[in-house]
């Protein structure tokens, strides 16, 4: 589990989804977002970009409690929202 003071960010797959508002969670320009992403996918794009992903399958976004989705903790190599964006470029 994860707590504010690791050196990790946690991402769900609700931030890069394109039938999400911004209300409901979304993080990412709909322009930018997929369809249905999955904790899987932000992994790989993480790995790719050096951020040593750790996937949690059983986790859940706290608005969407009831959907387990999963979520992905990433190095804080960089602001979040910088990380957001070279992830969201590589789904």
């Amino acid at each position: 589990m994860a707590h504010r003071e690791d050196d990790k960010y946690i991402l769900y797959p609700l931030y890069f989804d394109n039938s999400a508002s911004r209300k409901q969670g979304r993080r990412i320009l709909i322009d930018a977002c997929v369809e249905k992403p999955t904790a899987e996918q932000i992994a790989k794009a993480a790995q790719s970009l050096g951020l040593h992903p750790v996937l949690e399958k059983e986790s859940s976004h706290p608005s969407r409690h009831w959907k387990q989705e999963g979520r992905v903790l990433v190095d804080k190599k960089d602001s979040k929202e910088s990380i957001l964006w070279q992830i969201a470029n590589r789904l």
